[in-house]
């Protein structure tokens, strides 16, 4: 036990609250205070250099606290990688049905008389990866007469052949235009064709966008329709079926919508309506021009 001295009067004594002989307080000194002050050496022990309880309590909880997140942290390192890898993999595109490709079909038919008569039909239609129709055609073969023919495409370079259109008939009003898009049927002759403008010159041929041309020819109506934006049409005609020849015939019987699909379509070509059957791969659809008898076909897949 250390011993303390009154600052008081200077007598030395066991530590108390008071001096045990002029009984004033007793205020220790800061040598007194600090241990080893009084100028003997601490003894080395236990006593000496062990923390009190509660500091112990805190640095083994900040040990627990650190080395937790030691051990944490290294398992998040271990598994980052991998989930980076994982995210920076490219995610496969579900599964689509691709209905890239040709659908037609043909079907024999009759032709109100007197005297009734048989024909032939042939339909096609050409879609998209989604089923976009982009070009669509219908053909009736009537033996002894000819017969009667419209459909239409697109193409990307709509712009190219109006300029070339339109500079060939700014140059002379009856010209030989690469109207090489349309699929003449066998009854229609093969000859060279000279064309002239119906609807859309203009007298600067860049301001022209859109041009009805018509060959001129005695026996045959044929029509053709060109748009800057790509959508090409045509329409030919034997004798027995043309009229208005000299005005647009072709309008009256193009008319896809914006929307045409093979999910469902509607007077695309004449009256050739149907929706598609996704199941069979296979587009039933109802067609009654030109020839005025409704008949029934189904379109499949040819490529």
């Amino acid at each position: 036990m250390a011993w303390v001295t009154c600052p008081h009067c200077g007598f030395t004594q066991i530590p108390a609250a008071e001096c045990l002989k002029c009984h004033k307080r007793l205020e220790r000194t800061e040598r007194e205070a600090t241990p080893g002050a009084s100028g003997h050496a601490a003894l080395p022990g236990p006593a000496a250099s062990a923390l009190p309880r509660p500091y112990l309590y805190l640095l083994g909880a900040l040990a627990l606290l650190v080395v937790s997140g030691v051990v944490l942290w290294s398992s998040r390192s271990s598994v980052a990688a991998p989930e980076e890898a994982a995210a920076a993999a490219p995610t496969p595109e579900p599964w689509a049905l691709d209905l890239t490709g040709r659908w037609q079909a043909r079907t024999a038919t009759t032709i109100a008389g007197p005297p009734s008569r048989p024909a032939l039909r042939e339909v096609f239609l050409e879609t998209d990866r989604s089923g976009n129709i982009v070009a669509a055609g219908v053909t009736l073969t009537d033996p002894g007469r000819g017969g009667a023919a419209a459909g239409y495409l697109t193409v990307p370079d709509g712009q190219r052949r109006v300029r070339e259109a339109a500079e060939a008939l700014a140059a002379t009003p009856r010209a030989s235009l690469s109207v090489d898009f349309i699929p003449f049927a066998a009854w229609v002759p093969h000859r060279d064709r000279v064309w002239r403008a119906l609807e859309g010159q203009q007298r600067n041929p860049s301001e022209t966008s859109y041009l009805l041309v018509e060959s001129i020819e005695p026996d045959y109506l044929v029509q053709a329709g060109l748009n800057a934006s790509g959508f090409l049409s045509y329409l030919y005609l034997a004798r027995p079926y043309a009229s208005g020849r000299g005005t647009d015939v072709l309008s009256k019987v193009i008319h896809p919508g914006p929307d045409s699909a093979l999910r469902g379509f509607r007077n695309v070509v004449w009256d050739l309506s149907g929706a598609a059957d996704f199941v069979g791969l296979q587009v039933p659809a109802t067609i009654s021009e030109p020839g005025g008898t409704t008949d029934r076909i189904v379109l499949t897949r040819q490529r």
